[in-house]
Formats: C-alpha cells, structure tokens, sequence
C-alpha cells in the first residue's frame, strides 16, 4: 500500500515581515533624497558664493584700474574732462572718465588696439533692483549715431554705491568733486550689496557685503605746453619765411 508523500512547505514571508521590509527600504530611499537634496543646496550655494565673490572681485578691479590709469589733456578737455555725480542720489553715484586700459581690461576684446577709452560707472535700476553698470567706448572713435556704449553688468543688488575725493585745502574727504579737469590724490569709493536669494521684505541692511576701498590716482593734467613743446632754434622757422 503505497502512502502519499505530503508536499515539501516552502519558506514564505509572512505579511508583517513584507511590511517591516517595505518600511525599511521606504526609510532608506527618503534618507538618500534628504541626503542628495542637502547636497545639491549646499553644491548651489557654494557656486553662487563662488559667483558672486567673482563678480565683486572683477567690479573692484575695473574700479581700480580705471582711475589708477586715468589720463587728461588740457588742450583736449572736451574729450578727457572727469565727471563724477555724488549729489544727485548720495547713495549711488556715477562717474565718467578716460583711461588708458590694460589688455586684462573687462570687454578689452571688443576694442582691438584701442587702449584708451571713455569709462563710465552708473546705478541703473532692472526690475526694482540696483545693479552696477559699467560702459565704455574708445575715445579715438566716438560712437555713431544711435550706437550704444559696450554695457557689462558688474554687480546685481546693489545697496550703495559712494564716492569720496581728497580735497588738499581742505586735509579731508570731501563729497563732491567739481573739477573736470583735474582730478584728487586718492579716491574712497564703497559699495554695499546684498545677497541675491534674500528676501526683498527682509531687513535691507541685514547680511549686506560691504567693500571700502581708497584708491591713489597717479596722474596728473597734460598741460598744452607740453603737449605742443617748443621747436629747438635751429628748427624754429626763421623770420620773413
């Protein structure tokens, strides 16, 4: 008499085991979004850091070479004259000079042996924001017609933008500056700005970045006689000639 032989059981997860395991893998899938998710915000803020500390370096450095290479001719002052508005808006100034710029230079590749150039610094307003506007033309050719100064956008959220001149009668900083054809000793010039992400409605002046700086400017007025000297005497053209 033969008996049957009663099937092999097979290991089975119960219901509550399937369930602690689904729990599990869920927790870990959330704990690694978390994870990527943190560092891809700290991955977004370093390089937006690194983006602004460069826009502020390059901003400082257009500064300071275009008034530490500033240049001025007397018997030219219609085309190297300085102006500088700090008295319109105490808190953004702008000012416009001709300068001999290095090669370095930012937008200097849109000017192919033109070193000296007409550089102008503005506060422009683009969507309730302040932004510092940099814009320049080469002063051995003059824009044509309706043709716009190159414009290159330096620095965005712009706080504050002052300007300072050493006056020498005075031994102090002074706040305006109203000779077009000279220019001061040394230059003080700050700019706040604000960080991008903040909240518009938050305190303006909380976790601004502020950048003072004084800059000494080595030239000094052409004058006409030397840029027309006098001829040596036996060059000098002799009388009824």
């Amino acid at each position: 008499m033969n008996r049957r032989r009663s099937p092999k059981k097979t290991p089975a997860f119960t219901l509550l085991e399937l369930m602690l395991a689904i729990t599990i893998f869920t927790g870990l899938i959330i704990a690694m979004y978390a994870t990527w998710t943190a560092i891809l915000r700290s991955s977004q803020t370093g390089l937006t850091a690194a983006i602004e500390a460069h826009k502020i370096r390059t901003a400082i450095r257009a500064i300071d070479e275009t008034f530490k290479s500033a240049t001025i001719y007397e018997a030219n002052l219609a085309l190297y004259s300085f102006f500088c508005d700090t008295m319109s808006d105490p808190d953004f100034a702008s000012f416009s000079l001709v300068s001999r710029l290095s090669e370095g230079f930012p937008g200097s590749g849109l000017f192919h042996d033109q070193p000296i150039r007409r550089v102008a610094f503005t506060i422009e307003s683009t969507n309730d924001l302040q932004q510092l506007v940099m814009r320049q033309n080469p002063i051995l050719g003059p824009l044509e017609g309706r043709e716009e100064a190159y414009p290159l956008v330096l620095l965005e959220n712009v706080e504050r933008f002052q300007l300072q001149f050493w006056d020498d009668n005075l031994q102090d900083w002074a706040p305006e500056w109203i000779y077009t054809n000279q220019f001061p000793r040394m230059i003080h010039y700050s700019i706040a700005t604000r960080p991008p992400a903040r909240d518009r409605n938050a305190n303006r002046q909380a976790n601004l970045r502020e950048i003072n700086r004084v800059v000494h400017v080595p030239v000094s007025t052409v004058e006409t006689r030397w840029q027309t000297p006098a001829l040596p005497r036996n060059l000098q053209p002799r009388s009824g000639q």
